[in-house]
């Protein structure tokens, strides 16, 4: 395993030019694998615009090579952070497994755009299940995406 000072799609083996490559004519591929757990995040920018900079215990494989990675920062597609930096509003702690990919957006510039699909079910926290419980939500195990 390769400890990386972070962990981005880029640091795991995929620039623009691999994944344009990789696509080639296929409809969508799949990228990588990362697990997580965060416990805060800091919003940061560069001249290619806003970034959420997440902070935790981060492992990743990248799915063409089998290659591991491990790192305590975490950069992911914005729209995928910003979901976890909102949760961590909530709780101290977020964990996610994620698998990430692309499919192909001719409208994009790029010519693809990030997909993502969670690798386990999201589950409210206990304390959120026992407010549930008191709203007489009835029995809820997880919550719809």
């Amino acid at each position: 395993m390769e400890i990386l000072r972070k962990i981005t799609i880029k640091t795991c083996g995929y620039d623009v030019q691999e994944i344009k490559s990789l696509l080639g004519d296929k409809k969508s591929i799949d990228l990588i694998k990362i697990v997580g757990v965060t416990s805060s995040y800091k919003v940061g920018q560069t001249d290619k615009g806003e970034f959420i900079k997440l902070a935790g215990t981060f492992n990743a494989i990248n799915l063409e090579t089998g290659e591991l990675f491990s790192s305590s920062e975490c950069l992911l597609p914005n729209f995928i952070s910003g979901s976890i930096a909102e949760a961590l509003k909530n709780s101290p702690e977020v964990e996610f497994a994620l698998q990430i990919g692309v499919k192909a957006d001719a409208t994009s510039v790029t010519g693809y755009q990030y997909t993502v699909k969670p690798l386990i079910d999201a589950k409210p926290s206990e304390k959120l299940l026992a407010l549930m419980d008191a709203a007489a939500f009835g029995n809820v195990t997880k919550i719809a995406a």
